[in-house]
């Protein structure tokens, strides 16, 4: 007599349809409710109709045929308690416990945990024997001879089985670890290529913000790229305090994506406030690690992208007006024809970008608008050496100006004007435009003595305009033919100014009266120059009739420490500001946010640079120290061989 199995082959075909449907549903097409409740309708219609249909078949065998299904049927209960404890992990389920956020958050982990590792233990021993028995064990047979030919199919699918439960486990126990591990997150990178790490200025605005900042990630998951991003934000939330971190799937969280606009991933909106006062700007980087480390990525340089989109968060945008029309750096088309051949052009790129990320609007103040009188909606007022000197109504314009408590910055150039007008007695100082020159502490460039005009200093004082760059860890900051400062008396009457000479020059440095690169002991003096002042005004009385900050102004005796530059190191080039952080902090000074004032971490390559004593140093290593080394320890070997072999011959001597 023949008897048939019960369960068709076609049945686990279905039963794994309904789990992808299930999944497309859930993780895929989440996003839109009508079509997710369609697919995961169906998939758990045809999850719990064949898992109906496997335990009617367990019930309809008998003998060793009957274990194989119940074996079966286990896996496919295990399914189900895997989907029920899904079901948990959504926002229906976990609203159903009144849990806080944080609870929520750790309830969602372990549930997650759970299911997967169930489901995991459930499909891969299912799918093993599945793919074992294929469709032998779906014809008749004899009963007469069923038990043993049964028996030894029964044994190999419970081996089969066992053996794919253990893959599951063994799958489990990674992903348990790596949770622990990502809990438990400690990172050491070593290597040159790491993302930037918040820095002082990013913490203390963040510090500063009086509403809490909420970053929203939008990343697959796992992602490199998001764990790289997701430390830089956990180190910059715990010390700021005024930051939370929260991590979606744009598909899942489709609303909240629509509402940012975030349309692919690698998209990090930052969000200050709340309801009609709701502010956000958006930082998108790429998804792939490899292409986030190059030269070109973002993730070396990403505290500045972050403090770049936080001041633009914590306040409104701010005007700053360049002076034009006088030949200035910024503007050299206003160069007289006859001094262009004197006066070189010098780009300002850079410079106009770093005011722009410091959340400035940039605007020309030309000769006919200054004349009249600086603009009301000035936060700060910049000129970069002018060629041309000014109208005697322009600096009566700018006195004005400061009287108000106005911010001004001033770069000169031994080559250019070097009058400050009325300013000199304002502002106690005048320049002296001999070039600087130093024969000890300098940049090499071509090999001449011109070089000697490239002079390095590390002397700053400790000041806000100067923070990050006597933070800095090279400290070195290349005066190119600069001038120097040099006090004047005071002519403002009633409280006088504060002056703080915040940049000077080495010990080494001298004027170069007669211009031959050469110290000349009888007419020239070493000293330290001044480089870069700070000048506060006194205290004045407000609209209000309260009291409120004086002027401030920063003067520089090298207009080149704004000027663009390019260097290339590594085969890679890049245009820099010379000064490096030195116009952040001289911007957030004058604009009165000298508390946004330190470092900005960057992971760029840094050019080598070496002072003239250095690079002799290294050359004589280099040229004569090195190939002495392998002189010397050649001739040892040498020494060494020979001795040796002299031993051998004596004692082979009867």
């Amino acid at each position: 007599m023949a008897m048939r199995t019960a369960s068709p082959w076609w049945a686990s075909l279905l039963f794994g349809i309904g789990l992808i449907l299930m999944f497309v549903g859930e993780r895929i097409l989440g996003h839109l409710p009508g079509v997710r409740m369609i697919l995961t309708g169906l998939g758990l219609l045809a999850i719990v109709g064949i898992t109906a249909v496997r335990a009617y078949t367990t019930v309809s065998t008998a003998g060793a045929r009957r274990a194989v299904e119940r074996t079966l049927l286990f896996c496919h209960f295990g399914v189900l308690v895997a989907l029920i404890l899904y079901a948990f992990t959504t926002k229906w389920g976990l609203g159903n416990f009144h849990l806080s956020d944080a609870g929520a958050d750790k309830l969602s982990t372990v549930l997650t945990v759970l299911w997967v590792l169930v489901m995991l233990a459930s499909i891969v021993p299912l799918f093993t024997i599945e793919t074992s028995l294929g469709m032998a064990r779906r014809t008749g047979f004899d009963v007469k001879g069923a038990g043993a030919d049964e028996g030894v199919e029964y044994f190999r699918v419970r081996d089969i089985g066992w053996s794919g439960l253990s893959v599951a486990l063994a799958a489990g126990l990674l992903m348990v670890t790596c949770n622990v591990a990502d809990q438990r997150n400690v990172q050491r990178d070593v290597s040159y290529f790491k993302t930037s790490q918040a820095g002082d200025s990013t913490k203390a605005i963040v510090a500063s913000s009086k509403d809490p900042i909420k970053v929203l990630m939008f990343f697959p998951d796992p992602n490199e790229v998001k764990e790289q991003v997701k430390s830089y934000f956990e180190a910059l939330s715990s010390a700021s305090g005024h930051m939370t971190i929260e991590s979606h799937d744009r598909f899942v969280d489709a609303e909240l994506a629509g509402k940012y606009k975030v349309t692919k991933d690698g998209v990090i909106v930052l969000v200050r406030g709340t309801g009609d006062k709701e502010k956000s700007q958006t930082i998108e980087l790429d998804t792939d690690i490899a292409k986030m480390r190059t030269g070109t990525g973002k993730l070396r340089n990403f505290d500045r992208e972050v403090n770049t989109v936080l001041m633009k968060l914590v306040r409104d945008k701010r005007k700053a007006y360049v002076m034009t029309g006088h030949g200035e750096i910024t503007d050299y088309e206003s160069v007289p024809p006859e001094l262009k051949g004197k006066v070189q052009e010098r780009r300002t790129t850079v410079f106009k970008k770093r005011l722009a990320d410091l959340n400035y609007e940039i605007k020309d103040l030309g000769l006919i608008d200054l004349a009249k009188d600086v603009p009301d909606d000035a936060t700060i007022v910049i000129m970069l050496a002018p060629t041309v000197p000014l109208q005697a109504a322009e600096w009566a314009a700018l006195d004005r100006y400061l009287d108000k408590g106005g911010r001004l910055m001033i770069a000169l150039d031994p080559k250019g004007d070097p009058s400050l007008g009325s300013l000199e007695g304002k502002l106690g100082l005048k320049y002296n435009g001999l070039p600087l020159t130093d024969d000890q502490a300098y940049l090499p460039q071509r090999g001449t003595p011109a070089d000697r005009r490239f002079a390095i200093t590390t002397q700053f004082s400790a000041h806000a305009s100067t923070t990050a760059l006597s933070r800095s860890v090279d400290k070195g900051l290349v005066l190119i033919e600069s001038g120097a400062l040099e006090d004047a008396p005071f002519t403002m009457k009633g409280e006088q100014p504060k002056k703080t000479f915040t940049i000077q020059s080495m010990e080494s440095a001298f004027l170069d009266t007669n211009d031959n690169f050469t110290f000349d002991a009888a007419t020239e003096k070493r000293q330290k120059w001044h480089i870069g002042a700070a000048v506060e005004g006194p205290k004045m009385k407000g609209a209000d009739g309260k009291d409120k900050d004086g002027f401030r102004a920063l003067v520089f005796a090298d207009a080149d420490l704004f000027a663009d530059a390019l260097i290339s190191n590594m085969g890679r080039a890049a245009v820099v500001i010379i000064s490096g952080p030195l116009l952040d902090d001289s911007v957030r000074w004058l604009g009165g946010e000298e508390v946004f004032a330190g470092e900005v971490v960057t992971e760029d390559d840094k050019p080598i640079q070496h002072t003239k004593g250095q690079d002799a140093t290294w050359f004589i290593l280099t040229i004569a120290g090195v190939p002495s080394l392998v002189l010397t320890l050649g001739l040892i070997g040498t020494w060494a061989r020979r001795r040796r072999s002299s031993r051998k011959s004596i004692e082979v001597k009867p």
